[in-house]
């Protein structure tokens, strides 16, 4: 990925009459990052990137370029090319109250520091979007994508459950990915330590607990509301008192759960595999992670919980948890034996008995109560009609310590997401994940 500075591209509100400034500053990413002098901008066409309530955390725009490519022999050649631009969030405080400079300076980190490690030790075979650039430009914090819709690539309904076929895929990805972490360790340690510590956690630290304690409270008291809603027979009455007891503690229990992690299991996870994060190719058989303003040096269960609690169905949990483990495990192995040269293969037969499935199955198991609460703080975000989208800009701190925001929020939850609470809640107490708290 090449570094730019100083270009001015395209900042909210931009369409295809954009002004001479905005294209020459386009015309210069281009012209950097593809290292063609002789490259011409025609015209720009800027459409949304992403659907109502499908992006909380910043503004994501489509840019179509039309130009012309100068050869050799002094003639010109058409070209197009479609990018994704991804900005900053407008409003301060918003910014301010969602930690949002943080969480784009974390994705600036990873696109910049981690990424371009991690692809060139698995030879390019990591989920990730081509960046063209991240950085600050004129106009502020700016990361360029490759744009996936262009090959094949679709971002499915948040509203829909996945299914099982995607969730293998995904967690077989997920395989790919953490054990280039394993075998880096292994095969370049030094490089891999440097690498780490440039990993920042935006959501379990001492400057953002305030915030991040009040919002999962916020989730918490919203989903006893969904349950006293939903216990119309009573049976959730023992639930309810369990889940009563996480008042105050959700978020030491979360934090507990990312941070409490140990060698030599940690790597680097990509910290926010819900729906909204995932574009499938046609067939289901191959994903790209986007977003990656939280990735974290943690558990690699982390991701598995986070992908199933948020995305998948009950019955999809219920039925084939344990073959997706499964079909983790194996791909884990795989990975690492592809990753790991044939001078270090000694190392092999540790990490495959340290990550057999009864070991990862373990882990997961030790860190279930991340996935309930993560339910809790991401299924209304997953559920919300795209007509009915909470206003976020107008949120305020006095709005979680006076509960008027979650008054908000309860008026626009949807029948489905009390059922999926609901299901839930009973999976962790049938489960006996409920019993020791």
């Amino acid at each position: 990925m090449k570094k730019v500075s100083e270009i001015s591209a395209f900042p909210e509100g931009a369409d295809d009459s954009c002004s001479q400034e905005r294209r020459e500053g386009v015309e210069k990413l281009l012209k950097l990052s593809e290292n063609d002098a002789q490259l011409t901008v025609d015209s720009i066409e800027c459409l949304p990137g992403s659907q109502q309530g499908d992006n909380y955390m910043s503004i994501i725009k489509r840019i179509l370029v039309r130009g012309k490519r100068r050869k050799w022999n002094g003639k010109c050649k058409d070209f197009f090319v479609s990018l994704i631009y991804k900005r900053q969030i407008t409003s301060l405080q918003r910014r301010k109250l969602f930690r949002a400079d943080e969480a784009f300076a974390n994705e600036i980190n990873a696109y910049t520091q981690l990424v371009p490690v991690l692809r060139k030790f698995s030879r390019d075979r990591l989920p990730f979007p081509s960046c063209i650039y991240a950085g600050t430009d004129t106009d502020g914090d700016l990361i360029v994508l490759q744009d996936l819709w262009r090959s094949g690539y679709r971002m499915e309904d948040r509203r829909k459950s996945l299914s099982y076929r995607q969730c293998r895929t995904v967690v077989r990805e997920l395989a790919n990915f953490h054990a280039v972490s394993l075998a880096m360790k292994q095969v370049q340690p030094v490089l891999f330590h440097t690498m780490k510590e440039k990993v920042t956690e935006i959501v379990y630290n001492d400057e953002a607990a305030e915030f991040y304690k009040h919002s999962l409270e916020t989730s918490l008291r919203g989903t006893l509301d969904s349950l006293h809603y939903s216990n119309k027979n009573g049976n959730l009455d023992v639930p309810i008192k369990a889940i009563e007891r996480l008042s105050g503690r959700l978020y030491s229990i979360m934090s507990s759960m990312v941070r409490n992690s140990h060698e030599p299991w940690n790597v680097l996870c990509h910290g926010d595999t819900w729906v909204n994060n995932l574009m499938f190719n046609g067939s289901h058989e191959h994903v790209k992670l986007i977003d990656l303003q939280t990735m974290r040096y943690t558990s690699p269960v982390i991701d598995i919980i986070h992908l199933l609690y948020t995305s998948a169905g009950f019955d999809l949990r219920v039925n084939f948890t344990d073959e997706l483990i499964r079909s983790y495990q194996e791909s884990l192995i795989d990975a690492l034996r592809l990753y790991v040269p044939d001078q270090k293969r000694f190392v092999l037969p540790a990490l495959e008995a340290m990550f057999s499935y009864e070991n990862i199955r373990a882990e997961y198991d030790s860190r279930i109560l991340y996935g309930l609460g993560i339910a809790m703080w991401l299924l209304p975000a997953v559920t919300f009609h795209p007509d009915h989208i909470p206003d976020l800009d107008t949120v305020t701190m006095n709005d979680f310590k006076t509960k008027n925001h979650e008054k908000t929020i309860a008026q626009m939850l949807s029948p489905d997401y009390h059922t999926r609470m609901r299901d839930t809640v009973l999976e962790f107490y049938e489960n006996g994940f409920l019993d020791d708290l």
